[in-house]
């Protein structure tokens, strides 16, 4: 009788030891899988206790988690492929597409009776759409192939703005608009790049420009230590704006692409200004788009 008791007590023993043991691998699994769930490590699941039914588990989870890592390397490649692909179309699209324009440009120019002058209106206006969507898609290829760096030197913002304003004046004089511009008067300094500075105005007045319903209200301030630049544009009535998606990849504000963009102004300006450490937002309020970014003032203005 003692010998069984004393054989049981030792079952129990070990069951507990066991137990307490296999708790603890368990613990340990669920950690080094959280780990690896956050990405804060790469190391594949390890365990000290040698148990087939844990190790076969734990086998089936490394398996999982290495067809999972090789499918992100995969996807990653494929999209860095796709952006290559694209960056070259676009490259190799521009250069013709200048040469058409400046042949039409030619072309109005020699003494085109009234009806064919319309059409060389009409061509040149696809021509300009098609060379400002190619030039979008290559600029987008180059910032999210991280191919360029941007720089970060002290810059007159209020110049930036100012001179893409005066840039835009033949073409609100086509549309017969008169922007409403206040740039304060003093100039305005933030840390950032030139020439990303210049396109992420260009694009705001060409968005407002395209979806405007009569107005535009340009306007640049400083305010508790930041630079604000703000584009305000009437919206039409019959395309308003889904204000949570506004900054959107491809997001025109019109199902049927009437105005010939392929939505990436805002989502380039978005990008640009994050690089920059700057931030976008925007507000619909009694009919009026008001587009807002803004930026650190700098302060050491050796520009």
């Amino acid at each position: 009788m003692f010998g069984i008791i004393v054989v049981l007590a030792v079952a129990v023993a070990v069951l507990a030891v066991r137990t307490v043991v296999m708790r603890r691998e368990i613990r340990s699994m669920s950690r080094q899988l959280e780990d690896l769930s956050a990405g804060r490590s790469e190391k594949k699941i390890s365990l000290t206790l040698v148990d087939a039914r844990l190790n076969e588990l734990a086998t089936q989870i490394n398996e999982n988690m290495e067809l999972q890592k090789q499918l992100r390397i995969d996807t990653r490649k494929s999209e860095q492929r796709l952006k290559d692909s694209i960056a070259g179309v676009s490259h190799d699209l521009r250069t013709p597409l200048t040469a058409i324009i400046g042949y039409i440009q030619m072309l109005e120019r020699s003494g085109l009776n009234g009806e064919q002058q319309e059409k060389a209106t009409i061509i040149l206006k696809k021509a300009n759409a098609m060379r400002e969507l190619v030039e979008s898609f290559f600029e987008l290829s180059v910032i999210e192939s991280g191919q360029s760096e941007l720089a970060e030197e002290a810059v007159n913002f209020t110049n930036i703005v100012s001179e893409a304003v005066v840039d835009f004046i033949p073409r609100f004089e086509a549309a017969e608009l008169e922007p409403d511009v206040d740039l304060g008067n003093k100039s305005l300094y933030i840390a950032g790049d030139t020439t990303a500075l210049g396109r992420i105005v260009q694009n705001l007045l060409s968005n407002a420009l395209k979806y405007t319903a009569g107005r535009v209200k340009v306007a640049l301030e400083e305010r508790d230590g930041e630079i604000i630049l703000t584009v305000v544009n009437e919206v039409r009535p019959d395309t308003p704006p889904d204000m949570e998606r506004i900054f959107e990849r491809f997001y025109t504000g019109d199902d049927c692409r009437n105005s010939g963009s392929a939505g990436l102004g805002l989502y380039i300006v978005k990008l640009l200004a994050e690089k920059m450490q700057g931030a976008v937002s925007a507000s619909l309020e009694n009919k009026m788009l008001s587009v807002y970014v803004v930026f650190q003032e700098e302060k050491n203005k050796q520009a």
